[in-house]
């Protein structure tokens, strides 16, 4: 009997280190991506190195909560489609890496970044869209690509768009409000009282920066704020969406990161790689990104955005100011995650 324990015990042990061995060959995501997204984009990957990815998905803002509870034992990766501003407060934190995939020489020079830890990897612009038809049956006007116009009575409670606490999309959106009143040699306070009205026209700041698109996809709020790939993808769906490039408009890259310390950090930085290569940048075009290296066609059908129309972001000024304007953010509008 004695035996039969030895044995079976010895079993439980080589099952336990193959299933180990196993999962180190997976690498954990944390991306607002969706699945089908997802699996599209790390099939060649998984096909070619064997290492499959387990997408999580999950705001860019939500994530960087995890990451920080988790700091101590990482249970993710890899970090996608976040923007630079929170790169760069993500490695002040020790969240992430300095890495540099190959192959990151071959990014078009207006993206490119000298910090070590910032890497663009896709890009598509933040716009304003509106369902044709429920804007046609509430009789409101259209956007144009005037912010300004977004604060006319008229659209109270009619806009939907996500909450910066939550969502990188909307911390985007709140720092190139701010960034455009600066910019024009306004006060970052008239910048805030430019937010503060706008709020007041947003029926709901959903927790997802992807929620907006399938809100106004399907009708419950016309008009909504958020980045255009969620959109385009809408738009090959059939949903009668139409897109407004505001001017200025943001168009900043999106980027990357390895997880500091992650249960698979080889696997993670060979991922990285990957999603420089002209398969997988191809592969974001399908989805509605617009390619960061040359030689890539856009998105068939995408927005055009003018070059004179996108604003130049102060990233680093966002990202040491992030606690303070989302503490602001809060103040100015009393408006919670839903």
């Amino acid at each position: 009997m004695r035996k039969l324990m030895l044995i079976l015990a010895a079993l439980f042990l080589l099952t336990a280190q193959d299933q180990t061995a196993a999962e180190a060959q997976d690498v954990i995501v944390y991306s607002p991506f969706n699945d089908e997204f997802m699996q599209a984009l790390s099939r060649p990957f998984t096909q070619e190195s064997g290492i499959r990815i387990r997408n999580i998905v999950i705001s860019t803002g939500e994530s960087l909560s995890r990451l920080r509870a988790e700091a101590q034992r990482p249970q993710a990766d890899f970090w996608l489609s976040v923007r630079p501003a929170i790169l760069a407060q993500a490695h002040s934190d020790g969240l992430i890496e300095a890495y540099e995939p190959q192959g990151s020489e071959t990014i078009l020079q207006a993206y490119q970044y000298p910090e070590p830890y910032i890497t663009a990897v896709g890009t598509y612009p933040l716009v304003f869209f509106y369902n044709t038809r429920a804007v046609s049956r509430a009789g409101l006007p259209t956007p144009s690509p005037d912010w300004d116009d977004m604060l006319n009575p008229a659209l109270a409670g009619q806009i939907v768009m996500p909450h910066p606490a939550t969502s990188g999309t909307a911390y985007a959106a709140i720092t190139t409000m701010l960034q455009r009143v600066m910019q024009n040699g306004g006060t970052e306070e008239q910048g805030w009282e430019f937010i503060r009205d706008f709020s007041r026209n947003v029926a709901q700041f959903t927790r997802s920066g992807r929620a907006p698109q399938s809100l106004v996809a399907a009708g419950e709020y016309p008009i909504g704020v958020g980045f255009y790939d969620a959109v385009w993808q809408a738009q090959q769906e059939g949903f009668p969406i139409e897109v407004v490039v505001p001017n200025p408009v943001f168009a900043e890259p999106y980027g990357a990161a390895v997880v500091n310390n992650g249960p698979n950090v080889a696997g993670a930085r060979a991922f990285f790689d990957y999603l420089l290569t002209p398969q997988a940048q191809t592969i974001l075009t399908q989805f509605g990104n617009y390619p960061v290296i040359a030689g890539i066609n856009p998105p068939e059908g995408g927005v055009v955005v003018p070059s004179e129309q996108v604003i130049s972001i102060d990233f680093r000024w966002s990202a040491d100011n992030r606690r303070r304007i989302l503490d602001t953010f809060q103040e100015v509008t009393r408006a919670e995650p839903q």
